[in-house]
């Protein structure tokens, strides 16, 4: 058993500097991950990956019940965690677009109106509908993409092949893929 895994197992019965403990060990590894899925994000972002990391954090440790197995359950959780702020924020930013208090207009006054950023707000949508397909897919697809873990990484968390992983991803992409094709 490996030191993050043991520490996660002290922290099971509430142990918060346990869980801390676990946050400073892997603290620079999810900060790159971060930063590489701000790079990502489209549209404006006040966000930093330091920033991104602290709420991920909260948000784990906010967890009235925090169950967390081993270092691919914690990164699954932590994926999991900074695809909730982000669409959060996305939402919050939409909202802000449509008005949100501002006056109302009509389309003659407005000229050219701008992009939305429906990317973000898309891919959830889609992955949501993918968790109906195969929780397993979803969660290997918001560890690859938020939190931006490799293949290689995403194998040697998981205990599997780096071949299985790979075959899963190619099946996670098409079926992401038909999901976002239905939305359309």
């Amino acid at each position: 058993m490996g030191d993050i895994t043991e520490l996660l197992h002290a922290a099971r019965p509430g142990d918060g500097k346990a869980l801390d403990a676990v946050f400073d060990k892997v603290y620079s590894s999810l900060r790159a991950m971060a930063a590489q899925r701000l790079v990502w994000q489209p549209g404006e972002n006040t966000l930093s990956a330091t920033e991104l990391v602290h709420e991920a954090y909260l948000k784990l440790t906010g967890a009235s019940r925090l169950d967390l197995i081993d270092r691919h359950h914690f990164h699954a959780c932590a994926a999991r965690a900074m695809r909730q702020i982000l669409v959060d924020r996305a939402r919050a930013r939409g909202a802000a677009k449509r008005g949100s208090g501002l006056a109302v207009c009509t389309l003659d006054e407005v000229g050219e109106v701008a992009v939305s950023e429906p990317e973000l707000l898309d891919i959830d949508a889609a992955l949501d509908r993918l968790d109906a397909i195969s929780p397993g897919l979803r969660e290997l697809v918001e560890m690859r993409v938020f939190a931006g873990l490799t293949l290689a990484q995403l194998a040697e968390t998981s205990g599997r092949s780096s071949r299985s992983i790979s075959r899963d991803w190619q099946r996670a992409r098409a079926l992401l893929l038909a999901q976002l094709d239905t939305q359309a």
